[in-house]
């Protein structure tokens, strides 16, 4: 009986066991496929449903924000060029005096930055284009006219015509960005599939990327925030805003062995932007200012602790005479620690600081010479003068015959500063070129030496050397020189006429 009774009684509890987990089973599935709940389900929905309360906080919010706000600010640019088509059809036609043209697109972004109608953009966005056209928010496309480029940074400005004031982005503070803050980028990735304004997030990866080789032309100024915020081909020239829906930079370029977005986006300080924007907008170019220092580069970490800095600072090895620097005062080897009352990053930093100046403007120089700290104050000069003097393609008045090897013109500040040598500023004629193995030659004269004397003959410009040359031309003895050499030293040099 025993036996009997605990058999029944098993049975009796695996029947009760298997009900209950078919109930569970059945209230799962029907939860699963939104029916209505069992009366167990809803007697236990406390324990089987999760708390809804915390659903209210939408990490998102945020962005959505930013996108409302800006969204309809952001354009998509496109730019038209005319070249000459290279089929041999098209050579055929060459033949006979006939070429056609041909139209290649390139597609970018930008964005609204006034509500005038002024855009921001990349300058290889529109570079060379014949004809530019953007499509605004709604699908309206319209015409708009370039107004100026800067390559030196990569931006350019584009200005529609408006009837309305347009909804547009104010410029932010990039210099105030933190390493991991959230940013959000609007562009137009990939034209050709129609993805415009596409919104995608991230956060700061890094500040101040220099020397970087993938973007177009000459970006000389180097800055670049990176960013993981996905940015693919087309979202070049689109804002990169920060929480409060400003632009803190112009989205420029990725790196990426496939062409496509890793994670490893670039934009332009809008810092950058804010620097050159008005002289695009007033001169269609950016005019930049000039110091006249060379050999620049950050100061050594060793010379740093010396001088118990706390702060970077820049050391340079050449002053061009004449220059604004030379003017001011300063000296090879000074230190300079601050720009007009501003520390800087590094040298890069203070260069950008230099050309974004103005003209004429007047800035002080904190710098540290001899141990001792000092200020200067400096007249910033144009550096678009200084270097098409460095560039110029005029021919040098050599003298013909190349008496003792030397090639000579007259001595200049800018053909000084072309040859890479300070000017002494008092006249005298510097060496152009020397003729391997000639008497010069062998005395080490190489172009940039400056020559202020010939035997006793003061030389203050080419006539001058000319008639020193045509008295000493027969001489047997060697020749006196009086040399102002390459390290800015003054020195005597005896040249043998091989007679």
């Amino acid at each position: 009986m025993r036996v009997g009774n605990s058999g029944a009684r098993r049975r009796f509890l695996s029947s009760v066991y298997f009900t209950f987990l078919f109930i569970i089973v059945g209230i799962i599935i029907a939860s699963m496929l939104d029916l209505p709940a069992s009366p167990v389900a809803r007697e236990h929905a406390d324990i089987l449903e999760p708390n809804s309360m915390g659903r209210t906080a939408d990490f998102s919010t945020p962005f959505i924000d930013v996108v409302s706000k800006t969204r309809d600010a952001v354009v998509n640019v496109q730019a038209q060029n005319e070249t000459r088509a290279a089929t041999s059809f098209d050579e055929y036609l060459r033949l006979f005096g006939l070429e056609r043209p041909r139209a290649s697109r390139s597609y970018g972004s930008g964005f609204i930055f006034r509500k005038d109608g002024f855009i921001l953009t990349n300058n290889h966005v529109v570079a060379g284009a014949s004809r530019i056209s953007v499509l605004l928010s709604g699908e309206k496309e319209v015409q708009a006219k370039l107004v100026g480029t800067d390559p030196g940074t990569d931006l350019a400005v584009l200005r529609i015509d408006a009837d309305d004031d347009l909804p547009y982005i104010p410029f932010g503070q990039s210099d105030d960005l933190r390493i991991g803050e959230w940013v959000v980028a609007i562009g137009n990735p990939f034209p050709e599939l129609g993805l415009d304004r596409t919104v995608t997030a991230g956060v700061v990866s890094a500040k101040g990327r220099k020397n970087l080789r993938f973007a177009e032309g000459d970006v000389i100024y180097q800055d670049y925030i990176q960013t993981d915020a996905t940015i693919n081909p087309g979202n070049s020239g689109g804002p990169l805003l920060n929480l409060n829906g400003e632009a803190i930079g112009v989205n420029a370029a990725i790196t990426s062995p496939s062409g496509g977005s890793v994670g490893i986006g670039f934009a332009i300080p809008i810092d950058y932007a804010r620097a050159v924007v008005p002289d695009l907008i007033a001169n269609g170019k950016v005019t930049r200012g000039w110091l006249g220092i060379s050999d620049l580069r950050d100061i050594p970490q060793e010379i740093a602790n010396d001088l118990h800095l706390t702060t970077p600072a820049v050391i340079f090895d050449k002053v061009i005479n004449g220059s604004p620097a030379a003017q001011a005062g300063l000296k090879p080897r000074d230190v300079i620690t601050h720009y007009n009352g501003k520390t800087f990053d590094d040298v890069n930093d203070f260069r950008f600081k230099i050309a974004s100046s103005s003209i004429d403007e007047t800035v002080k120089l904190d710098i540290i010479r001899n141990g001792e700290p000092m200020s200067l104050k400096v007249e910033i000069g144009d550096r678009s003068r200084a270097l098409q003097a460095i560039q110029s393609e005029r021919q040098i008045p050599y003298v013909e015959d190349y008496w003792l090897g030397m090639a000579v013109a007259d001595c200049t500040p800018e053909l000084a500063y072309r040859l890479g040598v300070s000017y002494p500023g008092d006249g005298g004629v510097i060496v152009t070129e020397v003729v391997p193995g000639s008497p010069a030659y062998n005395r080490n004269i190489v172009p940039g030496v400056i020559i202020i004397e010939i035997d006793k003959y003061k030389i203050t410009d080419i006539n001058a050397y000319r008639e020193a040359v045509s008295t000493l031309r027969d001489s047997k003895k060697s020749i006196s020189l009086i040399i102002y050499d390459t390290e800015g030293n003054t020195r005597w040099v005896g040249l043998s006429t091989g007679r």
